[in-house]
């Protein structure tokens, strides 16, 4: 599950929508992506977090098929 870092960054754009940054950005970081994201907005970082949970949950399915559970 995402978690939210220090909002200090010299990144300039959101990492989901490619918006400039004007006021304080949210950053977080995932288990899966070694680098923090940063975010221009609520809005886009729920959007970006309803997709990484999709693919969470995609990947974890395929596990399941895999492995023969299914």
């Amino acid at each position: 599950m995402p978690f939210l870092l220090n909002t200090n960054t010299g990144q300039l754009r959101c990492s989901h929508c490619g918006r400039v940054i004007i006021g304080q950005p949210i950053v977080v970081k995932t288990c899966c992506v070694n680098k923090p994201w940063v975010f221009c907005s609520e809005a886009c970082y729920n959007a970006f977090l309803r997709q990484w949970l999709r693919n969470q949950e995609a990947h974890r399915g395929s596990n399941a098929l895999r492995k023969g559970y299914l």
